[in-house]
């Protein structure tokens, strides 16, 4: 979506529209290479979820998620 009258930013010298299709468009290159963006830092249901799909500990749902992102 192209907007006609944003203001531009100094740090980019992009207008606020600018801006965001270019952001909405790495979303999309993301996620067209199979690619998504997640939470350095678990949700509570998300480590409830893994520890109930791997009949593990949230503990070792944590230390698990913390060793996928340092490898990422």
């Amino acid at each position: 979506m192209k907007y006609a009258s944003a203001p531009v930013t100094a740090a980019t010298g992009l207008s606020h529209s600018q801006v965001l299709d270019f952001a909405l468009d790495m979303v999309s290159a993301m996620a067209e290479s199979g690619q998504m963006a997640v939470p350095v830092k678990p949700t509570p249901a998300m480590l409830a979820a893994g520890a109930k799909a791997g009949g593990v500990t949230v503990i070792t749902v944590w230390k698990i998620y913390q060793a996928m992102i340092e490898a990422a």
